[in-house]
């Protein structure tokens, strides 16, 4: 019996990691031609939150990979340096969702206090994964300290409408999706 729910289990894994890589690629693709609105760093938050740490990366290492290369919009081929900045973003997006997991596992009944976790690490991840993107190209460029100065103030408008959307899709999805998880799914924010 224990090798059949070790079978079960095994593939319970690999099925729900599949659930969430396709869930990261259809949103990615379905909001690709809305500028600045994406669902895909809040996809890989919550694969890190609810898959923990290796499974957290891998979905959102190998969303982004497929992603930003099978990207109609432009490869990420194209440029490695912004790739490796894309993958490096995403894997930290996903890390903070495990890291952050006995926090809102703490907290998961207290709904203002979430709308707050969530809103901020919205903004503070999405600022971080905007920052290591736009200094991608000037840095691995050789801009001068001048130059990539400028070249990333110059997308501030960008990262503010971007910023602002990924806190408000942390902020309102976040709190409901654990709650709904912690009610119907408890084993995934089980101690």
């Amino acid at each position: 019996m224990t090798n059949s729910y070790a079978h079960f289990e095994r593939n319970r894994r690999v099925v729900e990691t599949g659930v969430f890589l396709a869930l990261f690629w259809g949103l990615g693709y379905a909001f690709l031609y809305v500028p600045n609105v994406e669902f895909i760093l809040f996809v890989a938050f919550l694969s890190g939150l609810l898959l923990g740490w290796i499974r957290g990366v891998f979905v959102a290492f190998l969303g982004e990979l497929v992603f930003s290369v099978a990207n109609p919009m432009g490869s990420g081929l194209a440029y490695p340096p912004m790739l490796a900045a894309q993958l490096l973003g995403f894997i930290l997006v996903a890390s903070a969702g495990f890291w952050l997991r006995p926090v809102i596992r703490g907290i998961r009944q207290e709904k203002k206090i979430l709308i707050s976790l969530f809103g901020a690490g919205g903004l503070l991840l999405t600022f971080v994964y905007d920052s290591l993107t736009s200094l991608a190209f000037p840095l691995a460029s050789g801009f001068t300290g001048a130059q990539i100065w400028a070249a990333y103030l110059s997308g501030l408008p960008f990262y503010g409408i971007h910023i602002l959307s990924n806190t408000l899709i942390f902020a309102i999805l976040g709190p409901v999706l654990v709650q709904f998880v912690t009610k119907k799914y408890p084993h995934y924010l089980a101690s």
